[in-house]
């Protein structure tokens, strides 16, 4: 122990920590946040991206902003082909050749760069989609912790799922047409839930991604760190579960006790009143030009995230619920392109006199637009989401309740878990004869009742105190600045081992 104290005392020990995200847009966007955090409390990080999400965030400008406020964050690209999604996001073989690409790389650099003592990394920290790098660090020797994007509810469910796989306890239905569909399974946290209600890559046995699913909860429950960007308020039943769930469960290399869940989210920024803030040297967005004319808590915001194109007809359809339930809107979608839109230009699809119509009350955009901001706007008062994590731990912590309308993966868990489980927003229903389908009718059903029925009412109140919550813990004496704190400890701990050869 003492000469581990030397060490610290001495400004020798420096940590070189590796971060390396899934190379897609949403994961990256989350992972950075969580690396600012970590740069925060003076630690070098070094993250991994590629050259096509770097351009798509704007990265080069950030890091350079943070390395203005202080901040040692060294950008290393990841030098794969970026994925050609031919038949659209869904492109399920392009995805596996993404995952295999990135992992290969991971793993060449690592067997170089491991055995240099100068640039052997102290950890690498991996998504948990990535479970190919937890593997390749293990391989050689170097501190493998998993960063997940998803909430632990998902996670933690994932991880029981391909537990109960190893164990030949759970068997997997083939695919969404399967009787065992509906068959209720017990989740450590949360209610009984039936498996298509799950992850559809950790369930169905016939996704081209499963084995990936797989592997994916196999290093949420093997791994000895596990970091979440969500928070312990917001989840308090499944982190009290997953705590045991690890502990009763531990791995063979790691004792049980010294397996530990760090949550350390919100990663976003929560200021008071984001919309206030001018952004520097650039005119303010027409998005929040529009919301400034708008009533405080009265516009409903539709977005569904930067990958789900919504099909033309659902696009209509979405258009005439909005214009109809008479609420204040601002509706952002991708439309996808077809034979008879080929342009997938929203405003080739939508009906002029919609338009004129709601003309000042509200309005249609497409391409990227500031969600952050327009959530924590005072005018957002409802947010219809697809659920993705980000988007919904970003409409929680602005206390902003939500209509659901969640499409694949972590979604429909998400979106099951704000309805049920926490009560802070209402559930789009969608239409049997299609699988994504909604009709107007349910749109501008479910958008009056959002603002203005009893059920509503209660969503907002719960969503107002989640952004309390979100508040204190990210403060100097909440639970994630206190798990941030540790973390970073423990890191500087594994350097000063490293440093004293033990």
């Amino acid at each position: 122990m003492g000469s581990i104290a030397e060490a610290r005392s001495k400004e020798e020990v420096t940590p070189n920590v590796w971060v390396v995200p899934l190379a897609f847009l949403s994961h990256v966007r989350c992972c950075i946040q969580f690396v600012k955090l970590l740069a925060s409390h003076n630690l070098p990080v070094t993250f991994f991206c590629s050259k096509w999400d770097e351009k798509s965030l704007g990265l080069l400008a950030t890091l350079e902003s943070w390395k203005g406020e202080g901040l040692d964050i060294r950008l290393r690209y990841l030098e794969i082909e970026e994925p050609n999604f031919s038949a659209g996001p869904d492109d399920h073989e392009e995805w596996k050749l993404l995952y295999q690409r990135q992992e290969a790389w991971i793993d060449s650099i690592l067997k170089h760069e491991s055995a240099i003592a100068q640039s052997r990394p102290t950890c690498v920290i991996s998504d948990l989609w990535m479970p190919g790098v937890h593997e390749s660090a293990v391989k050689y020797s170097v501190p493998a912790w998993v960063f997940s994007s998803l909430s632990l509810c998902c996670t933690g469910s994932a991880a029981y799922i391909s537990q109960l796989q190893d164990k030949g306890i759970l068997k997997l239905p083939h695919s969404p047409l399967d009787p065992l569909c509906q068959e209720f399974i017990s989740v450590p946290g949360l209610p009984l839930l039936r498996l298509c209600e799950l992850d559809d890559v950790a369930v169905f046995s016939s996704h081209i991604t499963s084995p990936l699913g797989n592997r994916n909860g196999r290093i949420a429950y093997k791994s000895e760190v596990l970091i979440l960007s969500s928070f312990e308020e917001l989840e308090p039943r499944a982190f009290l579960e997953y705590s045991k769930y690890l502990v009763h469960n531990s791995a063979g290399e790691h004792k049980g006790e010294k397996r530990k869940i760090y949550m350390v989210g919100p990663t976003f920024p929560l200021t008071t009143s984001p919309a206030a803030e001018p952004t520097p040297n650039e005119e303010r967005h027409p998005c929040l030009k529009f919301l400034d004319g708008q009533a405080d808590s009265s516009v409903l915001f539709v977005a569904f995230g930067s990958t789900w194109q919504v099909a033309p007809e659902q696009m209509q359809e979405i258009a005439i619920g909005l214009e109809g339930s008479e609420q204040p809107f601002l509706c952002v979608l991708q439309v996808a392109k077809t034979a008879q839109y080929p342009t997938g230009d929203v405003f080739d699809i939508i009906s002029p006199d919609c338009i004129s119509r709601t003309k000042g009350r509200g309005l249609f955009v497409q391409g990227w637009m500031p969600q952050l901001l327009i959530l924590g706007h005072p005018a957002v008062g409802g947010f219809l989401s697809h659920c993705g994590q980000n988007s919904l731990l970003e409409g929680l912590s602005m206390g902003v309740p939500l209509l659901t309308w969640p499409i694949f993966n972590d979604q429909m868990l998400n979106a099951r878990f704000a309805v049920d489980e926490i009560q802070a927003g209402l559930e789009i229903t969608r239409d049997p004869r299609g699988e994504r389908s909604v009709d107007r009718k349910e749109v501008e059903t479910k958008v009056r009742a959002l603002f203005q029925s009893e059920e509503g009412k209660q969503a907002r109140n719960n969503t107002k105190r989640i952004r309390e919550l979100a508040l204190q813990t990210v403060s100097q004496n909440g639970t994630s600045y206190k798990n941030i704190y540790a973390l970073v400890t423990r890191i500087r701990d594994l350097a000063a081992e490293k440093q004293a050869g033990t």
